[in-house]
């Protein structure tokens, strides 16, 4: 039996002292306490295709809380054990039952930071497989990384920056599992809008890059729709902007993921204009649902996804050339197909093994590559 425990090294997301006096663990309280599978979807959606290919048996999530140690029965057979937490957040129930359980096989952190309960589980399992990714584009920066035997990065120049700092950590350039195979799909829609932004309104999705692009090609009246809840409040400001350079753009606001689709598939392209993002799965949805994606080529992290066929990288001062090219030579492109060649489940679950294999992971035989 293999087992995988998954843990966020982000206090406030793993540590909840005030939630469990006594208190009901319904819907409300489990999304406060971050208990779903979208929370660190990015490395879960990977675990969960570890257990479906049969690599470990079993896999949890460790959380810590003022309430009794209790265990909740998460999605796709994942489970969330909540521990009993002290003051200088170590868990002397945490302790007890690595004793009576034994170490998980594999610890897989999330996150940059090394606080006391991350600490005890290191003291308590010295043996098992440990590895670390996050997403705050600075691996090289995650505390006590020397501890562990795989770093998983996003692009190769974060690799080369964390080999040189830490050469007897194993790094692993890694994709991210977005399986929209089956919930992203080409739709036959009339095309409503040119051009689809999936962003949460804030300032570092750069939602200025598009409009002033747009506002440099008035000329062909280019509609947009905005996908993506105001994190910020952001949207005046933005909707002021689009009025003052006489833009067309619909805000939509957050919308199911059924209407997303529904959304990308009447549109005629789709932008990701960030900088400061890891992997954006808004490159992957649009190019699920077979529309090409123009991104922009100062994006920390992501624009490698954009293989020949799915759409273009362009620099910021190029972004209106790029809408114009992909607009008028839409036969060139081939977006899902790329996908599908390239980050279809098997695909990307066969290089993520490989990795494991790479970087001595003892619980890789399960499965050939």
């Amino acid at each position: 039996m293999i087992k995988l425990v998954f843990i966020r090294s982000k206090v406030e997301s793993t540590v909840h002292l005030t939630t469990g006096n006594g208190q009901t663990l319904d819907r409300a309280a489990l999304e406060k306490m971050k208990i779903s599978a979208k929370a660190g979807s990015s490395s879960k959606n990977i675990i969960f295709g570890l257990q479906k290919l049969g690599l470990i048996d079993e896999a949890e999530e460790w959380k810590f809380w003022s309430g009794p140690l209790t265990e909740i029965e998460a999605e796709d057979g994942f489970r969330v054990r909540l521990f009993p937490a002290k003051a200088d957040l170590r868990s002397p129930d945490m302790a007890r039952y690595i004793a009576e359980n034994g170490a998980p096989d594999i610890l897989w952190i999330e996150g940059t930071d090394f606080p006391p309960y991350l600490a005890q589980i290191f003291e308590l399992c010295p043996n098992s497989f440990k590895m670390v990714y996050s997403k705050q584009w600075r691996p090289w920066k995650i505390r006590a990384l020397e501890r562990y035997n795989l770093c998983l990065v996003d692009e190769a120049w974060e690799a080369q920056k964390v080999r040189k700092k830490y050469p007897h950590v194993h790094c692993g350039i890694w994709d991210k599992l977005i399986d929209y195979e089956h919930t992203h799909v080409p739709l036959n829609l009339q095309k409503r809008y040119d051009i689809c932004y999936i962003a949460y309104l804030r300032k570092r999705k750069n939602h200025e890059l598009l409009f002033r692009a747009m506002a440099r090609l008035k000329d062909r009246r280019l509609s947009c729709v905005c996908i993506g809840g105001d994190r910020k409040g952001y949207q005046a400001e933005l909707e002021k902007m689009a009025r003052d350079l006489e833009l067309d753009v619909t805000f939509l606001g957050e919308i199911p993921k059924e209407k997303v689709n529904e959304v990308v598939n009447q549109s005629r392209m789709g932008v990701m204009c960030s900088v400061l993002d890891a992997a954006p799965r808004a490159i992957l949805e649009y190019m699920a649902a077979d529309v090409p994606v123009l991104v922009n080529r100062d994006l920390w992290a992501g624009s490698r996804y954009v293989v020949p066929g799915a759409g273009l990288v362009v620099p910021p001062d190029q972004f209106h050339k790029g809408i114009v090219e992909i607009l008028e030579h839409s036969e060139r492109f081939f977006p899902r197909k790329a996908y599908l060649q390239h980050f279809a489940f098997e695909n990307v679950m066969s290089r993520f093994i490989k990795l494991l294999k790479e970087a001595g992971c003892p619980h890789h035989q399960a499965i050939p590559v």
